[in-house]
């Protein structure tokens, strides 16, 4: 938006927040103004909640600090494909789950 543009949304934020307070209802030059600058109060508002929706977005991302999985296998064992392979979670201790 052009500072021009932005200037015209203000100028209707300012009217309606006039009007909310029960001020300037019945003049016809601002009514006419809301009507034919509405539209860039509409763009102005909802870039600003988009810039905030963006905003709330970066704050919920976060990098994952989960470890990678440890594989291991055997390359010779019982079967024509090889031995015993493993997937297992780094945090698991071996022994605990020996076979």
């Amino acid at each position: 938006m052009t500072l021009m543009d932005i200037l015209k949304a203000v100028t209707v934020d300012v009217i309606r927040r006039l009007w909310d307070k029960g001020q300037y209802r019945q003049n016809a030059v601002l009514k006419r103004i809301h009507e034919n600058w509405f539209s860039f109060w509409v763009e102005w508002k909802t870039e600003l909640t988009m810039k905030d929706v963006d905003k709330q977005i970066e704050e919920l991302f976060v990098e994952s600090e989960v470890d990678p999985p440890v594989f291991s296998e055997e390359i010779e064992g019982q079967t024509p494909l090889g031995g015993k392979l493993e997937l297992r979670a780094p945090w698991l201790n071996e022994e605990d789950n020996a076979d």
